[in-house]
């Protein structure tokens, strides 16, 4: 068994006579987010501000990302676009949000508006450093060359760090939070909403201590958020608690606090002489597998 399949081989495999392609969903998201923290950022040409403190600026990077494009061409088509952080498979109810359209005209005009206009003979707003792993998830690399592509569209020149899991883990993750711009992966561990409340989308403190908000690298932060993720904790009343979780996520939504892309899709390269279960959390269980 191999895992992942890289998606370019999957026909390959296929066509073998001893080997097949296992493909279903993941819970996994992708996405992207911002510093939203420092005063500054970190590597930018903006000086003295920081340009993510602006929903104006972080919607115009959502609404330049054309999902369909990345789904269609980078991903072959083995991944589900998504509104939010959180997977269909776990909190049905997440698909009453909906991505903000790709819109280019829209992107451009709320640059112009949050004050950054095109300039000098490169026409461009500012530069950013966009912090990408290129061995974590699936075609994570071109998924970030991509982005670079579609942002260049609205007049931001995207300086991609693309680095192998280990530098990118240490550089992004806490205590440094030393990234002004990323892409990463979350998989809630418990399988439900609460996972994602509290450890992506609570306050943190500067270096992440305090066991909420750590894997928050960009410093989102909401204090209605903050409060409906401790009362989702205890409320056992599951429609109450459902409309809290609803409302804590279209919050993030309508302040643009990340970019979801997508749930990638799972391929596991096997053996024909083998079967196994595939679980959309990407855990090969080793009790669940017979050799014939």
């Amino acid at each position: 068994m191999i895992d992942p399949v890289p998606l370019q081989d999957v026909p390959r495999i296929n066509a073998s006579a001893n080997a097949r392609v296992l493909e279903g969903p993941e819970v996994r998201t992708i996405y992207l987010s911002f510093d939203q923290m420092r005063p500054e950022l970190t590597a930018s040409s903006v000086k003295g501000k920081n340009p993510f403190k602006d929903v104006r600026v972080r919607k115009a990077f959502y609404q330049a990302v054309d999902i369909e494009a990345i789904r269609r061409q980078v991903m072959r088509g083995a991944a589900v676009p998504a509104a939010s952080l959180i997977s269909p498979l776990f909190f049905p109810q997440i698909e009453q949000i909906k991505r903000h359209p790709f819109d280019l005209a829209a992107a451009n005009k709320l640059m112009d508006e949050a004050g950054y206009p095109r300039t000098g003979a490169d026409n461009i707003r500012f530069e950013v450093d966009l912090d990408c792993p290129n061995d974590r998830y699936v075609n994570d690399g071109p998924i970030c060359q991509a982005v670079t592509a579609m942002l260049a569209r609205i007049g931001i020149k995207i300086n991609l760090q693309a680095v192998p899991r280990a530098a990118f883990f240490a550089k992004i993750n806490s205590p440094i939070y030393n990234t002004p711009f990323y892409l990463l992966g979350w998989t809630p561990g418990t399988g439900d909403a609460h996972n994602v409340l509290i450890d992506l989308m609570h306050t943190r403190t500067a270096d992440g201590s305090g066991g909420r908000g750590q894997f928050n690298n960009g410093g989102y932060s909401n204090a209605r958020v903050d409060a409906l993720t401790s009362q989702v904790l205890v409320e056992i009343d599951t429609a109450k608690r459902d409309a809290m979780i609803l409302e804590a996520f279209t919050i993030l939504h309508d302040e643009v606090g990340y970019i979801p892309l997508h749930q990638q899709a799972l391929a596991w390269g096997v053996a024909k002489s083998v079967e196994l279960t595939q679980r959309a959390d990407n855990q090969p269980l080793f009790y669940w597998v017979q050799k014939k």
